[in-house]
């Protein structure tokens, strides 16, 4: 049989300056109480979108909406999470974070609750026992604050999956080339296939990559 051509489309991803933005518009909806379809845009919603980007995961009920204290273990040296994700596209995985990951984890518990947690409780908009209602009314609220932050384009349509677009972009960008591109695919529960396809092939260039490019063996 020939071999049939595939088309990648891989989704859109945000820019610095739009995150930046997207995350101001985001805050400043928690600050003045928006309320979406009945549902008051709160820190913890703003928390969550962050949380996307400092720990890789998908927007998914399987990975950020399936994720309960009971999967978390808070790590030092350095500080990060350590992440049991039970039903990720590619089967279970032990996943680790960005340092920052830690206090917005910390920040979803009660500080005047001396106990721990319900283990079985979930992470992210804990108060929908249906995650896929959760999945769904996180897309609104992501969406208002979109049109916000006026990051709203029919053109270039930014969705919660952006964010992990977003994440493992700058990861790569932040490394300066260094990080290994095995242990970041394995980590985020993608390939290295994968990465090369949907997330470097349409990533701006750095001043990095274009010294690297730049640099001839004998200098």
């Amino acid at each position: 049989m020939p071999k049939q051509k595939t088309v990648d489309t891989p989704r859109h991803t945000f820019t610095d300056d739009e995150y930046k933005r997207f995350m101001r518009a985001a805050g400043e909806c928690a600050k003045r109480g928006d309320v979406v379809r009945g549902v008051q845009i709160t820190g913890h919603h703003a928390k969550m979108f962050r949380f996307v980007v400092h720990t890789f995961l998908r927007p998914t009920e399987g990975e950020l909406f399936g994720l309960k204290h009971k999967d978390i273990q808070v790590k030092g040296d350095p500080p990060h999470l350590e992440m049991n994700v039970r039903g990720g596209k590619t089967g279970g995985r032990t996943s680790v974070t960005m340092p920052l990951a830690v206090p917005l984890y910390q920040g979803t518990l009660n500080p005047f609750d001396e106990s721990s947690p319900d283990r079985n409780s979930y992470v992210w908009m804990p108060e929908y026992s249906n995650r896929r209602t959760a999945i769904n009314t996180a897309r609104r609220l992501f969406n208002h604050i979109l049109e916000k932050a006026e990051l709203l384009d029919e053109d270039r349509k930014l969705s919660p999956y952006s964010l992990r677009h977003y994440a493992i972009q700058a990861r790569l960008r932040g490394s300066q080339g260094k990080v290994n591109l095995y242990t970041l695919a394995k980590n985020a529960g993608t390939s290295v296939d994968q990465l090369e396809r949907f997330y470097l092939k349409n990533m701006a260039p750095t001043k990095e990559l274009i010294e690297n490019l730049q640099t001839r063996g004998d200098d």
